[in-house]
């Protein structure tokens, strides 16, 4: 993005949320700026709309710029308007959400080229708190990220614990709806809503709520999953 923005007009830009499920746990994408305003600062990924673009064709055209993905889910989450959420000047944020498996995206990031790290995302009454473990461990509150970004997180977060339960959107963390176990769909709920699940009433809510209404429906495969009977495989009935 550019270090000064042209007085006395709007500007439009888009902010992208990509969330996965790493090993049991909500978590974020992330980039370091290297300009001002907010240099060195981490943010969300964004960019500027073209004058012959759409907010969703910026949006698809930056994920391409960043990460070797295709065929990812991708929704509008909302659209920010404060009047000083920028420094260099007036400018509204359309905000979008992605959801990618882990694996997928796992080996997307180990591509040499890549500039963002993933952060474990822990939202609650007592706010927001971003980690990232290695060699440079790394703890963030919403304060202490570029722009308003950490208010995007906070309603990005709300909005997938929400839809959670009504919509199909717990499904685009796995990584085969195709084969998939009940146990691997919970570990999903549990990080998105950042709470343990009582297995029998979960697979009792799925099942009533899938499978009964043919939204899912049972594989001839099956899975190991330590010790035990192997666990049935369900599939996404598109």
């Amino acid at each position: 993005m550019p270090e000064r923005l042209e007085p006395g007009r709007i500007h439009v830009a888009v902010d992208i949320l990509i969330f996965t499920v790493r090993e049991g746990r909500l978590s974020l994408l992330l980039a370091r700026r290297k300009n001002p305003p907010f240099r060195n600062y981490w943010a969300l990924p964004g960019r500027f709309v073209g004058l012959e673009e759409s907010a969703e064709a910026a949006v698809r055209k930056l994920l391409a710029e960043m990460l070797p993905v295709r065929d990812v889910y991708m929704e509008q989450l909302y659209t920010f308007t404060a009047l000083n959420r920028d420094p260099r000047g007036r400018t509204i944020s359309m905000a979008y959400m992605i959801i990618l498996p882990w694996q997928k995206l796992q080996a997307a990031l180990e591509e040499e080229d890549v500039q963002l790290r993933c952060f474990g995302v822990n939202h609650d009454a007592g706010g927001l708190y971003l980690t990232a473990e290695g060699e440079e461990a790394i703890t963030l509150t919403a304060g202490d990220l570029a722009f308003d970004h950490g208010e995007i997180i906070r309603t990005g977060v709300t909005r997938l614990q929400g839809k959670i339960d009504y919509t199909d959107v717990s499904f685009r963390f796995l990584s085969d709806t195709a084969a998939f176990s009940l146990s691997e769909l919970q570990t999903v709920f549990e990080a998105v809503l950042d709470t343990p699940v009582d297995s029998s009433n979960f697979r009792r809510s799925i099942r009533g709520r899938y499978e009964q209404s043919g939204r899912i429906e049972q594989t001839v495969q099956a899975k190991q999953q330590g010790r035990g009977r192997p666990a049935v495989l369900y599939r996404l009935v598109k």
